[in-house]
């Protein structure tokens, strides 16, 4: 019975998880209009070539689910690229940007976004 006594303690400390902070749900002001308004207004000005295509699921305003059509566009001459959502009746640039690298290291970035605590 002593040994149990001394056991569990330790035992809960191995089996124990560190709880996390979960991320949270935010609402960001995107830019949305017909691809056409999208297209001439920052894909054609800016040289951009979509680099690839997905789909994404995204929450909507009810809270439900759905899947979404998205497109990263890239200019690889000057790193500029566009991130959009988009379907049959609205697109919505979710990022636009800069300073594209496609050779970033893993643990380099990780390295840069996550602090040090030690």
């Amino acid at each position: 019975m002593k040994k149990w006594m001394k056991a569990l303690p330790l035992s809960v400390l191995l089996f124990s998880s560190t709880a996390f902070a979960a991320p949270e749900l935010r609402q960001k002001p995107v830019q949305c209009g017909t691809f056409t308004e999208v297209y001439n207004a920052y894909v054609a000005p800016n040289n951009l070539k979509p680099l690839f295509t997905g789909v994404a699921t995204i929450m909507t305003q009810t809270g439900g689910k759905m899947p979404i059509p998205v497109v990263f566009y890239l200019n690889p001459e000057d790193g500029r690229w566009m991130w959009i959502e988009t379907d049959n009746s609205e697109t919505c640039v979710i990022n636009l940007g800069d300073g594209w690298n496609g050779n970033i290291d893993e643990d380099e970035l990780m390295q840069m976004l996550i602090p040090n605590t030690t």
